[in-house]
């Protein structure tokens, strides 16, 4: 079973533009998350397209597996999804990435220090602590594990395009 996580898209009632959103599903395949994506979707349900998805293997100095026996150590799993302004553009920039940290307070920090560099009035949107705040403590039926690993890479995109996956 993997872990993957997913930039899907999509409208949402009256908007004029695209919405996105990130997903955390535990799969073999990314197809299997259809479903699970679907459901989670807030917008319209026959506009839900996947843009992109990563199988998640290593975070921030942590090698990643899902188990069916609980996490026992101290540190969790953050999603932390910073946005921060620039003169030059009217919309929002934003920047997310994993990070392992004790606390919310450390994952904030290390986002802040990592994510959009340089950004003018950067600010923190959506800290997520993946563990309980995505419910991804338990993803199906597997538990988030994190083994310290120095030697990983940070996820990359498997997958870029234009997926409808609507009901």
């Amino acid at each position: 079973m993997n872990l993957f996580i997913f930039y899907v898209g999509g409208n949402a009632g009256k908007s004029n533009i695209e919405v996105h959103d990130i997903q955390f599903v535990a799969a073999e395949k990314p197809q299997d998350a259809w479903p699970a994506l679907r459901e989670a979707w807030f917008g319209d349900a026959d506009k839900i397209h996947v843009d992109g998805y990563a199988r998640i293997t290593w975070a921030d100095g942590h090698r990643i597996s899902l188990s069916a026996e609980p996490a026992t150590g101290s540190k969790k799993l953050f999603f932390v999804n910073a946005g921060a302004y620039h003169p030059s553009t009217l919309a929002e920039l934003h920047a997310f990435d994993l990070f392992v940290a004790e606390n919310v307070k450390e994952a904030k920090a290390k986002g802040l220090a990592n994510l959009l560099p340089g950004a003018d009035h950067q600010h923190k949107d959506n800290l997520k602590d993946v563990d309980d705040c995505l419910l991804l403590e338990k993803v199906g039926d597997l538990y988030i594990h994190l083994t310290p690993d120095a030697n990983g890479e940070p996820f990359r995109p498997e997958w870029q395009g234009y997926q409808p996956i609507g009901s």
